[in-house]
């Protein structure tokens, strides 16, 4: 069975880790300004905002510890490695993001029955758009990392901070709308927004991590190549079987019955398989392969294949 290649997995890990580290640092200054803005301005959607950085603090750290151990390579106990540890991770975050939002909707509730007036708007302005540039360099990075690594962890931590941004936009507009028109209730209603769409975020955080520490079967991304792969490889081959897939971490693990001539030799179909491997992760390095062969025959009266194997769920 081919490997990923270690010099891949092992940059992936490396950007990875860099990634968490400066979500850490961002998301530590970030919740350091805003609580002090936010007691300075009154606002209670400034707060909010700093409330949702010192979760994304602990959030950032979680992946962090995640990140590093599902880099660690497979061993005795965990022969599929530990990539899980970012679904587990982003799992707890959602978790974490969703008690959160519940807290903010609660203290904005309470905001609007007593009221408050907001004062030093331009200091929480300035802090505000200072937030917003540091978030974009940081969530820039994400992507980049992203592309590389397809890590779970890395787009929860990205999410997080999308939506803090746009969450700062709403807080500056929210405290202009104080200062030039007096609407008091807008600074509640803001964060009440915030916290929405922060729980909308949680729920697709919640879902995606939960399908992988379920093993939501991912073979539609890879039915195409797989096909390709094989035409090209071999015209021997007469199709295949029992397709199934799964994802943990950076690493997705796919394993299916390929048929193949029962005339053919170990030798010749131990080759296919090599080849079709080979292929397939020239074009999804990160796939590790499990290919068994089953010997069948193609019926030239009806063109179907028929397969020497013991009668089970076939899963195209």
């Amino acid at each position: 069975m081919l490997q990923p290649s270690s010099q891949i997995n092992e940059t992936i890990s490396k950007l990875n880790i860099k990634a968490a580290i400066f979500s850490i640092f961002v998301s530590s200054i970030l919740f350091a300004i805003k609580i002090f803005t936010g007691f300075l301005t009154g606002s209670i959607a400034i707060l909010a905002s700093a409330l949702d950085s010192a979760f994304d603090f602990l959030s950032s750290s979680v992946n962090f510890y995640a990140i590093k151990h599902a880099a660690k390579p497979a061993d005795a106990q965990h022969r599929f490695g530990h990539g899980k540890a970012e679904a587990l991770s982003g799992f707890v975050q959602s978790i974490i993001i969703f008690l959160s939002a519940g807290y903010l909707i609660y203290e904005s509730f309470q905001r609007f029955l007593s009221g408050n007036d907001l004062v030093n708007i331009y200091e929480g302005v300035v802090v505000m758009v200072i937030s917003i540039a540091l978030t974009f360099v940081l969530t820039s990075y994400q992507s980049y990392v992203h592309k590389k690594s397809k890590s779970i962890a890395i787009a929860a931590d990205r999410l997080h901070y999308i939506t803090d941004i746009l969450a700062n936009v709403v807080v500056i507009v929210t405290l202009l709308a104080g200062k030039y028109f007096g609407w008091r209730w807008v600074d509640p209603a803001a964060a009440m927004v915030i916290a929405i769409y922060i729980i909308k975020s949680s729920a697709e955080i919640f879902r995606h991590s939960f399908d992988v520490l379920m093993d939501k079967d991912i073979s539609d991304k890879y039915r195409d190549d797989l096909k390709a792969v094989m035409k090209k490889v071999s015209p021997q081959i007469l199709g295949y079987h029992d397709l199934r897939s799964r994802s943990a971490g950076g690493v997705d693990f796919m394993e299916f019955h390929m048929e193949v001539p029962k005339d053919m030799t170990v030798k010749e179909s131990h080759d296919v398989v090599e080849r079709t491997m080979i292929e397939l992760q020239k074009i999804h390095p990160n796939l590790e392969l499990i290919i068994h062969t089953d010997p069948a025959e193609l019926n030239t009266t009806d063109g179907k294949v028929k397969i020497f194997d013991r009668d089970k769920p076939r899963f195209y």
